[in-house]
Parts: C-alpha cells; sequence; structure tokens
C-alpha cells in the first residue's frame, strides 16, 4: 500500500512541484491548454494501465508482487513483460509525463526523464543482478530477447521460454 502512495502521489507530485518550480525559475512557460489536458490525461491513463497490468501479470504468473518484499516465485516473461522487460518502469514514465503535461510544465519532461534516467541505472546496476542471480540462465535469456524498455519488434525468443518457465 505504501509502495502504491509512493509511485502514485508522492513521486508525480514532487516531479510536478519541481518541474513549474523549474519554469518558474527559467522563465518557462506552456500553460494549462485544453491539448495539454487531453494528452496528459491519456497518458496518465495508459501509464497506469500499463503498470497494472505488469503487477496484475507479476501476481498471476509470478506469485508475488513488484515489492521487494514479496519479490516473485518464478520469472514472468508474460502479459506486458513480453514485450519489455521493465513495464512499470514504462508505465511510471507515462504516468509522471501526463502528470507534467496538465500541469502545464515545459521543464517537466526533463525531469522526469531525469527520474526515470536514474531509476533505470538502479534497474540496470541492482535489480537485473539480482535477477540472474535468482533466475539464472533462464533471465539472461529473457534479457537477451527483449527489449529494456520500449516495445520494439520481438527478438527471437529462446526455445522453451514460455510463461515463466523453461519447458
Amino acid at each position: 500500500m505504501v509502495g502504491a502512495l509512493v509511485f502514485l502521489v508522492a513521486v508525480p507530485t514532487a516531479i510536478t512541484y519541481a518541474s513549474l518550480a523549474i519554469d518558474g525559475l527559467l522563465g518557462l512557460e506552456l500553460g494549462i491548454k485544453p491539448y495539454n489536458i487531453v494528452v496528459g490525461a491519456f497518458l496518465v491513463v495508459a501509464g497506469l494501465s500499463i503498470s497494472g497490468w505488469a503487477a496484475l501479470s507479476q501476481w498471476r504468473h509470478g506469485r508475488g508482487s513488484p515489492l521487494p518484499v514479496a519479490p516473485t516465485e518464478k520469472l514472468v516473461v508474460t502479459g506486458p513483460y513480453a514485450y519489455c522487460r521493465n513495464p512499470i518502469m514504462l508505465g511510471s514514465t507515462l504516468y509522471y509525463l501526463g502528470f507534467v503535461l496538465v500541469a502545464g510544465s515545459l521543464s517537466g519532461v526533463a525531469v522526469v526523464a531525469l527520474f526515470e534516467g536514474l531509476y533505470g541505472v538502479y534497474i540496470k546496476l541492482v535489480e537485473e543482478k539480482e535477477l540472474e542471480a535468482r533466475f539464472g540462465r533462464e533471465y539472461v535469456e529473457y534479457r537477451e530477447s527483449t527489449p529494456f524498455l520500449i516495445p520494439l519488434p520481438r527478438r527471437r525468443r529462446p526455445k522453451g521460454l514460455v510463461g515463466g518457465s523453461k519447458r
């Protein structure tokens, strides 16, 4: 519950306030316009949908959660994880971009990129090593065949890597 509150409330609020402060200091003004609100709202909904789908996939197929205190028991390679290795990060990026667009912040895009870039470094340096230690060759094959963040046309999936287990 606390993790969800941080993800859904604290982080986007902090990013939005920081972005608006930077806009004020630099004299940048995008302003709140109807198209900002429409595009921003679409990104918020898309981001929540992707992140929610990913969390549900972890629960259903991996028997765990995105939280380190209740990690998945199985490697999840289905659902959104079939398209990219970090759909929660993809969803959070879209969600936070939607927030700063609705707020009319021009610098918000850079602030979100910086925040998510740092999160990506953490994933590469910490989470990927943990996943490799927990799931071994199965994770290495998944990592080599699935894009990090941006869903691209599928690379060739190793034989037997189906639904979180080798068959």
